[in-house]
């Protein structure tokens, strides 16, 4: 039995989180090892906590230029995601990296991004890694390709993790799809209620948060403390809404392609919280689709050290 030893990073909007992982040759599997390390970049003192982000357009147009701008606070605060990423990689003693990060990437960084800096040459900073992965691509990977997955064995299954954002993923016949590469199925980001909000607006619990905060005096960090509120419920409502819309719209893309979806998998801070919440029970009530509920934040990271050990 072959068995070798990867890193994966999952670089967030917030931290970077490593996890050590063992691949397996024969089942094909990752498997988590003992190392395992979270830095936030809240913790240097040049990080900028009310940083704003490029306006998508603006990012739109520079990149299709061919002539990115790179602010001042975008360089400061790329500085510290870089900074911390080294950190971490220098801690974790590995010279075998597989690393995930948000946002649209080309062969030398990440060109465009929603919710944090652009860092356009952040492979040349960091040469102890050789490609950027997609996060959301990994936070699927770790569930299907890892001995903690929710996903394992899965043939026709689809993901939704949140967080600061909407990571989504789709497993079709066994092959994990390339949303970019198909025009018969949209990103949740893409997707609207009737309402015309977007399904991600409606589900990530950091739009959620935000959308409270912004409207009550008294504040809340987590979806725990803002399911306690009891002018909340209407935020809930909406979040089931839209969940059961995203479901509506994947088994109508499963039917398409002549396959049954099988599994629904909720990850990240979403799953967290779903799965200890009344939710769940008006989910279940809404579908007899079997759904999963992921609580182990480590599936990014495995997924990039599976990609790492198949690459």
């Amino acid at each position: 039995m072959a068995n070798l030893h990867f890193t994966g990073i999952d670089c967030g909007g917030t931290k970077v989180m490593a996890q050590s992982a063992t691949f397996n040759s024969e089942s094909g599997l990752v498997s988590p090892g003992e190392f395992h390390l979270e830095e936030n970049y809240s913790d240097s003192p040049n990080w900028n906590p009310k940083f704003i982000s490029v306006h998508l357009d603006l990012q739109r147009q520079e990149f299709a230029e061919g002539n990115i701008c790179l602010t001042e606070p975008e360089m400061d605060q790329g500085d510290v995601i870089v900074e911390t990423i080294q950190n971490v990689i220098s801690k974790s003693g590995s010279d075998s990296i597989g690393l995930c990060f948000p946002g649209i990437k080309n062969e030398r960084g990440v060109v465009i991004m929603a919710n944090g800096p652009r860092i356009s040459d952040l492979l040349e900073r960091i040469p102890e890694i050789d490609s950027l992965y997609n996060d959301s691509d990994c936070c699927v990977l770790g569930e299907w390709k890892s001995t903690i997955g929710k996903m394992q064995n899965c043939k026709n299954a689809f993901y939704i993790g949140g967080g600061t954002g909407i990571a989504d993923g789709i497993i079709l016949n066994g092959e994990l799809i390339d949303f970019n590469e198909r025009d018969d199925v949209k990103r949740s980001w893409e997707l609207k209620i009737p309402s015309g909000e977007t399904i991600e607006s409606c589900l990530s619990p950091k739009v959620m948060i935000d959308q409270w905060n912004l409207s009550q005096k008294e504040k809340v960090e987590t979806l725990d403390q803002l399911s306690k509120k009891e002018n909340s419920k209407s935020i809930f409502n909406k979040a089931i809404e839209a969940f059961l819309c995203l479901v509506q719209d994947r088994v109508q893309f499963f039917r398409s392609n002549n396959s049954n979806l099988e599994k629904i998998v909720i990850g990240q801070r979403l799953g967290m919280f779903m799965a200890d919440s009344k939710l769940r029970f008006m989910i279940k009530a809404e579908t007899d689709i079997p759904v999963k509920y992921s609580s182990d934040r480590r599936t990014a990271a495995l997924g990039a050290a599976w990609k790492k050990a198949c690459s």
